[in-house]
């Protein structure tokens, strides 16, 4: 594939955004970039990879830029980037053997890695080497190819009975780096390459022990500098010579893009160290503050050392010659890539990043809350809010604000509710200490929070998992009152919308129950209580696994399940014959139930009131009455980063849609707002395959 002129390359600098700043159609990122885990540099900026992007500084200016999907990258994955100066190319490896050739003119993708047959299973990159202006040698698991990136090529290939971890041309021969030591090959057309038996194996012979393993290869002062066991050595063609090592240390990385040989060391948990090397093999230690889990460093041509390091939020950090400690670059974008549910209030964007494992167990994922606000990203957590880390809060799994004090309430799958003030920054827990929240049955320590949603009269009901009365609603005035429906003994109380009659949908974890609808009636008469459950043997439901509810704008109450949506648009209480419609539309000239085949994940409404079903295959936009598809999107037609659907909340101020995804948020803007639709020429149509 091949891309519009890109400005990464070019020297443009990405702005902040505005929340506004889209056109109909267009497409946005919000991927973190809180640190990079890999960096290489050309001559005018320095490349990080994240594990979902690239992100690029201006040598001089120190602006950033970003490239995603949505800038044309083919996808999302990044494992590592090399920059060929010759080849003017900036090689972004993925995970799965794809490989990405950006240059100023546009994007290649090259698929023949992953395409072929050479090994069955996955296929890993893990290193590369340039010979060349248009040749790199590729270190994989299943051996080492040649990549002539200049035609998109690969005109040899070695498969290897080990994994190859790195890969150099030294003195003529291609040297390759595995568990069990060095293996060399001449590269004057006197062997064939491409059968290993031709390969040599250093070994005594050479003084190279008997048994040994090599990771990093680099080369430096005309020498080839080896990973040995764990220790760092120099191989200058005829004698092999100790240079370093660490007690307890792995020799995790090598570089040399200047005149120092760069080495990390990584210990247990966060211990490591880096070194500089000159040609004499003087050390000079890099600043601890610089580094906290290194992964990889490079020297620029004014001698500063740029650090990529896998440490969460750690920032791009740098230090030039003589400095005691490292500059951070911080760029504005999420904590994490983490997306359960989103919210949206007066153009502000609530995440919460939390989740639970597939049988509602946890996951103690600490990232917290996030919000964007006027272009802004901050986070809510445990490390800089005392009241969650005085409670040690992780896991949130739900979030709301409120309609008129703005007041954000977030709730902890691990325990408890946090209700945040923006405007101070005050926040306040609730728990079966100070509300009528319940402990877990069977879990006595924690007061899970699974749903929240607020009711017409500024009532906050709130989901209480596995809790003995798992229904709470904090009113408005602020009291609680806690709530037993008598239809059901089921207690897994998750997801849950009120709709235009003021009943509570309620999803329950409990796979072959369906959902419940709940009624309080007068919240002080509890005889007054009416509540039903709908189920795949009494309703329309497709499916007993129920995933999502949403409410749309006629009042009518949409369910997706795991065989696609169902809508009750009749009083499901005071009507027992409302047992909900299947949609019915046309698919090969056939009738067909809507998505009948769709793992309905989340619905949203947007200001038409048409339907946006998020799905493990990607988002289908439906009709108001959802008989007419008007839209698909999926990773191969659009910038999607994933078919995989978490949420989606859509500002219906501006039209923008915002979408969880496994591999992170983004946004698209729409056409429709609360006004109505809106139309311009600058619309993006992609594919629109029936379903």
């Amino acid at each position: 594939m091949r891309f519009p002129l890109l400005a990464l390359l070019l020297g443009a600098c990405l702005p902040t955004f505005a929340q506004t700043d889209l056109a109909i159609g267009q497409w946005r990122s919000h991927l973190p970039f809180q640190h990079g885990t890999h960096v290489t540099q050309s001559p005018e900026k320095i490349f990080y990879a994240t594990p979902f992007a690239v992100l690029a500084i201006d040598k001089e200016e120190l602006s950033i830029e970003r490239l995603t999907k949505v800038e044309g990258l083919s996808q999302v994955g990044v494992r590592f980037i090399e920059y060929s100066r010759g080849g003017e190319v900036l090689l972004v490896i993925y995970e799965d053997g794809v490989i990405d050739l950006v240059r100023d003119e546009g994007i290649t993708t090259i698929l023949n890695i992953p395409e072929s047959d050479i090994v069955i299973g996955e296929k890993v990159i893990r290193d590369l080497f340039f010979a060349d202006d248009s040749t790199a040698f590729l270190a994989a698991n299943f051996g080492v190819t040649r990549f002539d990136f200049r035609r998109g090529l690969f005109p040899s290939t070695t498969k290897t009975p080990l994994g190859v971890n790195s890969v150099v041309v030294f003195e003529g021969q291609l040297v390759i780096s595995t568990d069990e030591g060095l293996y060399a090959a001449p590269l004057d057309g006197s062997v064939n390459l491409d059968d290993f038996s031709n390969w040599e194996w250093w070994g005594p012979e050479r003084g190279f022990p008997a048994d040994y393993s090599t990771g990093p290869l680099v080369l430096f002062n005309q020498s080839l500098y080896l990973d040995l066991n764990d220790s760092l050595y120099r191989w200058d063609g005829s004698a092999l010579q100790y240079v370093h090592s660490e007690a307890g240390y792995d020799l995790r990385f090598l570089s040399a893009d200047g005149p120092h040989l760069i080495a990390g060391f990584r210990g247990g948990g966060s211990s490591a160290r880096v070194w500089l090397f000159d040609e004499a093999h003087n050390l000079t230690p890099s600043p601890a503050q610089c580094f906290f889990k290194p992964t990889y460093a490079i020297e620029d041509e004014s001698g500063r050392i740029w650090y990529a390091d896998e440490g969460s939020n750690f920032g791009y950090r740098y230090a030039g010659p003589g400095d005691a400690s490292c500059k951070v670059l911080r760029v504005n974008s999420p904590f994490s890539e983490n997306v359960r549910e989103i919210t949206i209030h007066d153009n502000q964007v609530w995440i919460a990043s939390g989740g639970v494992t597939i049988s509602y167990t946890y996951l103690f994922r600490n990232h917290g809350f996030f919000s964007l606000i006027d272009g802004q990203w901050s986070v809510y957590n445990k490390f800089n809010v005392p009241a969650i880390q005085e409670k040690n809060l992780d896991d949130f799994y739900t979030i709301r604000v409120h309609p008129e004090t703005g007041k954000v309430y977030a709730g902890s799958f691990l325990d408890g509710l946090v209700e945040l003030d923006p405007a101070t920054g005050e926040a306040v827990v609730y728990d079966d200490s100070n509300s009528s929240l319940n402990n877990a049955i069977g879990d006595e320590q924690r007061t899970r929070v699974s749903g929240l949603a607020f009711d017409q009269d500024l009532n906050l009901w709130v989901s209480n998992h596995a809790a003995e009365r798992p229904l709470s609603v904090l009113k408005n005035d602020g009291t609680w009152q806690s709530f037993s429906p008598g239809c059901t003994s089921s207690k897994g109380f998750v997801d849950l919308a009120v709709d235009f009659f003021g009943y509570k949908w309620i999803i329950l974890s409990d796979e072959n129950l369906g959902l419940l609808v709940f009624d309080e009636g007068d919240m002080d008469d509890p005889t007054d209580d009416r509540c039903r459950m709908l189920n795949a043997n009494n309703s329309n439901l497709p499916s007993n696994r129920v995933n999502a509810i949403e409410v749309d704008l006629d009042g009518s109450v949409w369910v997706g399940t795991l065989q696609g949506p169902v809508v009750f648009e009749c009083d499901v209480l005071g009507n027992p014959d409302c047992i909900g419609s299947l949609r019915i539309v046309e698919q090969d000239n056939f009738g067909a139930y809507l998505l009948e085949d769709e793992d309905v994940r989340t619905i949203a409404v947007d200001g038409a009131n048409r339907k946006w079903f998020g799905t493990a295959n990607g988002i289908f936009v439906q009709s108001p009455s959802g008989d007419q598809q008007e839209a698909a999107f999926n990773e191969d037609n659009s910038p999607l980063f994933s078919n995989g659907i978490i949420d989606i909340a859509i500002n219906h101020q501006t039209g923008e849609v915002f979408i969880g995804t496994e591999k992170g948020l983004q946004s698209m803007r729409a056409e429709a707002t609360l006004g109505g639709v809106r139309h311009s020429s600058q619309v993006v149509v992609f594919p629109n395959p029936v379903r």
